[in-house]
């Protein structure tokens, strides 16, 4: 039986830029998020200055949606809680949520890993606060 190398080889070709195309497609992916990540909202809200009650915050970007209660009590972040979060991150961010209330600060480092859905997260939080109770 006699191969035909030349047809292997055109095959492998056309994988090969499939392959880079659809790499290409995910790098250009990649760089939109970041830019609209960059691009949201952050109002660096002083929690001395949020009265007690419940705020509801509200984030929606092409790789994340997410809706969030945040509950304050004596300028202390008590609890927040998770309406929707569906997305790229939405799990992997979400412990940057417990680190808010330890803290009791708004902007606290991102999660490795998970650093755009950190954002998402601490925005829509922000967000909430600075927008006003329900």
């Amino acid at each position: 039986m006699k191969r035909n190398w030349n047809v292997y080889a055109k095959i492998l070709a056309v994988v090969a830029v499939l392959f880079l195309m659809a790499g290409g497609w995910l790098i250009a992916r990649r760089k939109a998020n970041i830019t609209e990540a960059a691009k949201l909202p952050f109002y660096n809200v002083d929690l001395s200055e949020v009265e007690d009650g419940e705020y509801y915050g509200k984030t929606y970007t092409t790789f994340l949606h997410l809706q969030l209660k945040v509950f304050v009590q004596n300028h202390t972040i008590t609890n927040i809680e998770v309406i929707e979060a569906e997305g790229i991150d939405s799990e992997t961010a979400k412990p940057i949520l417990k680190e808010m209330i330890n803290q009791n600060k708004v902007v606290v480092p991102a999660i490795k890993g998970a650093e755009l859905g950190s954002l998402v997260y601490i925005s829509c939080v922000d967000g909430a606060l600075y927008a006003g109770k329900l």
